[in-house]
């Protein structure tokens, strides 16, 4: 059974205790001295199969100061696209090793006249990953790619940074992109795609054709031109309308299962990216489906390295996936106590722990995935566990479905307390108060 990878931001309290890569997990950002670059960037910006003229270009770093933030263009000169679409930045710029970069230009023509709502966007990536060498073909797919993947972390299309607790959050955010999409080329799905993984192509193509439709006329003209149509549809009650298409494809990040059918049917029938969706789909939620060694997968939790544990309570096993989606052990974990887990949880140190329904035994493993010293762990107070945290100084609290009971453990399997419930317990969860 395939895991899914979700990029809707409307599912990230969901996504970040599964797999979403913009997750912070505790990062902080490395304490390495940065080096910083002086380099050229060059491609092209299309709107559909069309080239952009007289589109502006700028260049962003993603802020630390705050989800959301204003940024401004690092460029030291204005750059505009030519009539074929391409734009040359010659060593007009300078940024620092870890900052993520990402390219927008905005207004231009693609034939039908000058759209000043056009936006056209491609996350780019860590600063030291750009070279002379590095060719941009921005698009709608880099579009829709770039804004699902980082509306985490954007209010808009000038509008992106994190807190700098979370820089690491941010640096996988824009690595999911090009699991999405290939800025080289700007089709998806991306060259950063795991071997094994699916991108959900037809729909990042479909909401490109429909941002495509905008972008391909003279932008917002009226109440019955199809930019103001995009702009209201993906607007919710009480909320800002966007004025470029940036801020629309945005918005339907965050609200993706605002007025789909309406937004599906301003989809021409003749449009510039296949394969797309033939009909509309119940939401506009993205998803990498990981394919891999998974048996009716139950619970996920997210360690301090970014890797992600999964109990499979169909064969009673655990798999470990890295960040990249790519097994972080040599193979489903086994034994240990295993048996239907169906909840899991991370202590300080970084060892995974699960509650095994159909066991009175908890599991760990360290972050190797090697048995934790101890474990499994057994105590007459375990029965049916079915969830379990950890407090502030280390100790597992545990839910107990069997015997209707809350068990406090130590970090070493001892018992500390147990407490009577009046029902059967089925979750638990620890106030950091």
């Amino acid at each position: 059974m395939p895991v899914k990878k979700m990029i809707t931001p409307l599912l990230a309290l969901v996504a970040c205790s599964v797999l979403l890569s913009g997750c912070s997990a505790g990062f902080r950002a490395s304490s390495a001295a940065p080096s910083s670059a002086h380099l050229e960037l060059q491609g092209t910006i299309h709107g559909g199969q069309q080239p952009i003229s007289g589109a502006s270009v700028a260049l962003y770093a993603g802020s630390i100061n705050g989800y959301g933030s204003a940024v401004q263009s690092i460029l030291q000169a204005p750059v505009t696209t030519t009539s074929t679409g391409a734009f040359n930045i010659t060593g007009d710029y300078s940024c620092t090793t870890g900052q993520q970069m990402y390219l927008v230009a905005t207004g231009g023509n693609t034939g039908s006249g000058v759209n000043p709502n056009s936006a056209i966007m491609a996350a780019l990536g860590d600063c030291a990953q750009l070279s002379a060498n590095t060719y941009v073909n921005a698009n709608e797919v880099t579009t829709v790619a770039s804004a699902f993947a980082l509306a985490p972390f954007m209010s808009g299309a000038s509008a992106l940074g994190t807190s700098s607790t979370n820089i690491a959050g941010l640096a996988r955010a824009f690595a999911s992109v090009h699991k999405l999409v290939n800025t080289a080329t700007g089709a998806a799905p991306g060259d950063l795609l795991p071997a094994g993984a699916t991108a959900p192509t037809a729909e990042i193509n479909t909401l490109a054709n429909l941002i495509a439709a905008c972008v391909n006329t003279t932008g917002d003209a009226g109440s019955l031109s199809l930019c103001h149509q995009l702009f209201v549809n993906v607007t919710p009650a009480g909320g800002i309308v966007p004025t470029d298409t940036v801020g629309a494809a945005l918005a339907i990040a965050k609200n993706p299962t605002l007025n789909v059918p309406a937004l599906f049917n301003m989809i021409p029938a003749s449009n510039p990216f296949q394969p797309s969706l033939t009909t509309a789909p119940i939401d506009w939620t993205l998803a990498i489906d990981y394919a891999g060694s998974f048996n009716k997968p139950t619970t996920t939790a997210i360690d301090q390295s970014g890797n992600i544990w999964v109990a499979n309570a169909g064969n009673n096993t655990v798999t470990a996936l890295a960040q990249t989606g790519s097994p972080a052990t040599t193979a489903p974990l086994s034994g240990n106590g295993l048996a239907a887990p169906t909840a899991a949880a991370i202590d300080a140190a970084g060892n995974a722990w699960f509650a095994n329904a159909t066991g009175a035994v908890l599991s760990a493993f360290t972050p190797s995935g090697t048995a934790l010293t101890g474990s499994p762990f057994t105590s007459n107070g375990i029965s049916q566990p079915v969830s379990l945290a950890f407090d502030a100084i280390g100790n597992v609290w545990v839910a107990n479905a069997g015997n209707d009971s809350i068990l406090e453990l130590t970090s070493s399997g001892v018992p500390v307390q147990q407490i009577s419930t009046t029902a059967a317990s089925s979750s638990i969860a620890i106030n950091p108060k």
